[in-house]
């Protein structure tokens, strides 16, 4: 049902309006895995694994209809309070899955495009145990470094930070930034919260250790008053159509769910993020996804 509303939002140019309406906030989506084929993953129920063919239909229309920035640009517009071009918007893909490297980036060098990959540290090593899935290595993050990819850290373990102690955290970022410094010559290196959670000590603690910037799962695109360490961000699922993806690009998904949290007096939501040590949780985007319908 909601695929087919964000449709005719789309036919009748109402998401023009919406777009325009944001076109001053930064959107920084949120993407997990591109996978080849044109068909869905059999096994996708955390929604993480987007067709290839879904995911140059996305491409294409930000090209044609938003400016695909680096996370850099916007970190240093932020810093020297530039103006940055309207609809600007940067990609990002979390965990560092395999497939970054042999699907999706080759799509970022043929159409020139900026993009980030933020990698659990201790997956590129080996360190910890299979789960099934495929993650890069550390051969394959620096080759992807020096094509232009920006690599950021998503912790060592991927912990739920806020459940573990600050002295445990200190060593999950502190650890994480220095083998990414150590396997690669940059000289910032973002942050990804795991889950997307974080706190105002563990911010503090991030900013303290040298992170350029830190992006939790809060819902929504980044004004010029955002703070750097904990930069919003819009997540993408597996099933979103073309409509879909332009309703979340435009901003009307959140401002749904912000009249939603407001109307019941609630929190604008959390985007949650799937598990690796342990079975993956169901990846959640606004709680009227297409999905639900």
């Amino acid at each position: 049902m909601k695929k087919y509303l964000f449709a005719l939002l789309q036919s009748t140019r109402v998401l023009n309006l919406v777009s325009w309406l944001n076109r001053r906030k930064v959107t920084i989506l949120s993407y997990h895995s591109i996978i080849e084929g044109d068909q869905p993953a059999h096994a996708d129920p955390y929604k993480q694994h987007l067709p290839l063919r879904l995911f140059r239909q996305h491409l294409d229309y930000l090209q044609s209809t938003c400016k695909v920035i680096s996370l850099s640009e916007f970190l240093r517009a932020k810093r020297e309070n530039l103006r940055l071009p309207d609809h600007s918007v940067v990609l990002t893909f979390e965990d560092g899955f395999e497939d970054f490297y042999t699907v999706a980036a080759r799509q970022f060098a043929e159409r020139k495009l900026p993009a980030s990959v933020f990698v659990i540290t201790d997956r590129a090593y080996g360190h910890l145990p299979p789960n099934g899935e495929s993650f890069l290595s550390w051969q394959q993050v620096q080759e992807l470094a020096l094509s232009g990819i920006e690599i950021g850290s998503h912790t060592c373990s991927h912990p739920r930070l806020p459940d573990i102690p600050l002295e445990e955290v200190k060593k999950e970022l502190a650890d994480s930034r220095s083998a990414i410094l150590d396997h690669l010559k940059v000289d910032h290196v973002p942050l990804s919260y795991p889950h997307g959670c974080t706190s105002e000590p563990i911010s503090l603690l991030a900013k303290s250790l040298g992170y350029s910037c830190a992006i939790t799962t809060t819902l929504g695109p980044n004004g010029r008053d955002a703070d750097v360490f904990a930069l919003t961000r819009t997540t993408i699922a597996s099933d979103d159509d073309l409509a879909t993806f332009a309703a979340r690009v435009s901003g009307l998904t959140w401002w749904i769910s912000t009249f939603k949290a407001t109307l019941f007096g609630a929190e604008v939501p959390n985007e949650s993020e799937p598990e690796h040590s342990r079975p993956y949780s169901r990846l959640r985007t606004e709680s009227y996804d297409c999905a639900d319908s």
